[in-house]
């Protein structure tokens, strides 16, 4: 069979329910070998795709020598079900092989191989041995090297965030990494001493470093492929040969899948079609980046063709325009119905006014999922605070309630061993968890078992915590933070139960220096800056409530347990931003749009406006933008959508 397309550029498959668009029928008859579609939020990417396989099914593709990649399993699942919905018989699907950029690679290892590696896929799973490679660190270099040895749970998220980046943007596997002294590649890197030791025994405990693999996590797969096929043009010969192959989400390509990609379709000389948006690439922390779309795939293949996909099928005219406006971009609605935009006003030296708005743009009420998007997670406070207070039911998407941050944890357990009262946080899990908070605040060095046994013992024996920091804190790392942490308990004992909880909470805020501590203890600066917002806004909002030291733990453990009941009951979800691309609701609200809140400072410019179309784009009928009133401190992204010019609705 030939390898070209046929030149009769009618479409020849016919799809049901829908007519696709002059756009999606170019994209469906393309012919040249590489065709990449410049694809708006909502514009049916996975629908054009589906066509494409489709109509190369119908001129006598065999369905064994086609191949889909995308990122999620979600998106795995959808083009599934797009073929089906355009009339690709069940039969047929089932026979093409549709996978995430990181199974596909799975499989190819296994055949490679000879032999099946065990898949971790969480970081419970992986936690023991980030914990036993921690403890090689500790073993083998502590007497050489000022490091820094952190078991908390929230240590070792951070560290398995930063073992997926490096390994996205194959930043350990370079022609001169290995030969590079430790100092060039801390520089190179961008690392702490102890993260690249970890990283180095931690790859190490898992066969990396002999090619002996004793397990997989995450995005390890396309890795240990592209490394293990980079240099080797005769096993490369052993990658499957594929005649179409179709990718979804390219915004979100890094350097290990891009270049496993193109791998691939030099393999087989292949057809292939990609959709992405340049204007949705806001993971640059796992490597992804807009130069894949504009400018890699040019040098690697300069013949290539693009196409567009410009007309949104999820949300009105009005936003369309308005986000069009805002990414510089053609923007149009396929659709007849409207998207409502509403900004409303609210004054930025009153903390609880922008709250009061949101309330107030929940009274629209629609017959989907409302969802509150947030820039980061410290915005939740105040969020969470008000619909607890209003009576309003929320669920909570891929994140904890403020409740269970660390850092509250920390207060929690500060207030509690102070007024001897651990009995009233019921739940012993949850003592646990504030054990370890305090560990990580406290900066002391358990090794994983310490601090396992250390949590089970105070889950089950409250009073345990109490002499805890006493017996403990000499342990610590630092002991001026050691003393201070003393004090700060010393001077919570001194105050009556009727003291106000917020105004001991700011003492000790800035007797533990926690703002430094936040700095030293998360290697991650962002990640840093936002537990501190974080730790500002819960104070705030227990200085608000007018709670008393006496009342804090049940007027925490009421709205704790207000939470926990109405889980996945809710119509209102509050979610980050970063976790929603790929979702829709009917309404939602974007709050504290205001300087330094949204845009944040210290951010790349481009990613946080790219992050704010991101969120804007899910909605369907209404775009709530909660905003100052006073425009010098209004988000410049409100000015950026030219409102006035459109359709929308001002409330102040």
């Amino acid at each position: 069979m030939s390898t070209a397309l046929s030149t009769d550029n009618a479409p020849q498959f016919i799809p049901k329910r829908i007519t696709p668009t002059p756009e999606q029928v170019a994209i469906q008859t393309a012919q040249k070998k590489i065709v990449l579609i410049d694809a708006n939020a909502g514009a049916a990417k996975t629908t054009t795709l589906a066509l494409r396989l489709a109509e190369a099914l119908h001129r006598g593709r065999a369905p064994e020598r086609m191949l889909a990649l995308v990122f999620t399993e979600a998106a795995r699942v959808a083009l599934r079900q797009r073929l089906l919905e355009v009339g690709v018989p069940l039969g047929v699907v089932k026979r093409l092989t549709i996978d995430t950029f990181d199974a596909f690679a799975a499989k190819v290892l296994l055949q490679m191989e000879g032999m099946q590696v065990a898949a971790m896929r969480s970081n419970e799973e992986l936690r023991p041995v980030a914990w036993e490679a921690l403890a090689v660190v500790a073993e083998k270099y502590a007497d050489r090297y000022p490091l820094e040895i952190n078991t908390t749970n929230a240590a070792i998220a951070e560290f398995l965030k930063l073992q997926l980046r490096s390994k996205a943007r194959l930043d350990l596997h370079g022609a001169d990494f290995e030969s590079n002294s430790m100092e060039d590649n801390l520089e190179m890197l961008g690392m702490s001493r102890t993260h690249y030791l970890w990283s180095r025994e931690y790859e190490g405990l898992r066969g990396a470093d002999t090619g002996d693999i004793q397990f997989r996590g995450p995005f390890d797969a396309t890795y240990d492929l592209v490394r293990l096929l980079t240099d080797d043009e005769p096993l490369r010969q052993q990658l499957p040969a594929f005649q179409i192959i179709v990718a979804d989400e390219l915004h979100d390509l890094n350097e290990a899948s891009f270049r496993l990609l193109t791998m691939l379709i030099r393999r087989g000389n292949a057809f292939f079609c990609g959709a992405g948006d340049k204007d949705q690439v806001i993971y640059t922390w796992s490597g992804a980046d807009h130069r894949f779309l504009r400018q890699r795939f040019e040098q690697e293949f300069p013949t290539l063709q693009r196409l567009p996909l410009t007309a949104s099928y999820r949300y009105g005219t009005q936003l369309a325009l308005a986000v069009g406006t805002l990414k510089n971009k053609a923007s149009v609605s396929a659709l007849n119905r409207a998207t409502v935009i509403e900004v409303l006003h609210y004054e930025h030296t009153q903390p609880q006014a922008c709250s009061a708005q949101l309330i107030a743009a929940l009274e629209h009420a629609h017959a989907g999922t409302t969802a509150i998007l947030l820039r980061d997670r410290d915005q939740a406070i105040r969020v969470e605070t008000a619909l607890f207070q209003s009576g309003i039911a929320y669920d909570l998407l891929d994140m904890h309630s403020y409740l269970l941050s660390q850092e509250v944890l920390m207060l929690r357990g500060m207030v509690a061993i102070a007024r001897k009262d651990l009995h009233a946080i019921k739940n012993g899990p949850r003592r646990g968890e504030i054990l370890e908070a305090l560990v990580a605040f406290a900066e002391i060095p358990f090794t994983r078992s310490q601090l396992q046994q250390a949590k089970a013992d105070v889950a089950n024996y409250p009073d345990l915590l109490e002499g805890f920091l006493t017996n403990q804190l000499a342990k610590s790392v630092n002991q001026d933070k050691a003393a201070l942490t003393l004090a700060a308990v010393d001077y919570l004992r001194t105050l009556p139960a009727e003291a106000p909880a917020g105004a001991a909470l700011q003492h000790i805020f800035g007797l533990m220096q926690l703002e430094q501590t936040a700095r030293r203890i998360y290697v991650d600066p962002a990640q840093a800056r936002v537990v501190a917002r974080s730790l500002h806004g819960f104070i705030a909002v227990c200085t608000e409530a007018e709670t008393s030291l006496g009342d804090f733990a049940s007027w925490l453990g009421e709205m704790e347990e207000a939470v926990a009941v109405t889980s996945g009951k809710a119509k209102i979800v509050i979610a980050c931003i970063d976790q929603i691309k790929g979702l829709e609701y009917s309404h939602v609200i974007l709050p504290y749009l205001a300087i330094d809140e949204f845009p944040r400072s210290k951010t790349d410019p481009l990613e946080e406006e790219n992050r704010f179309y991101v969120a804007a784009t899910r909605a369907r009928d209404r775009l709530s933008l909660l905003t100052p009133q006073d425009p010098a401190h209004q988000s410049r992204y409100i000015a950026a959508l030219q409102l006035k010019a459109k359709t929308v609705a001002s409330k102040s």
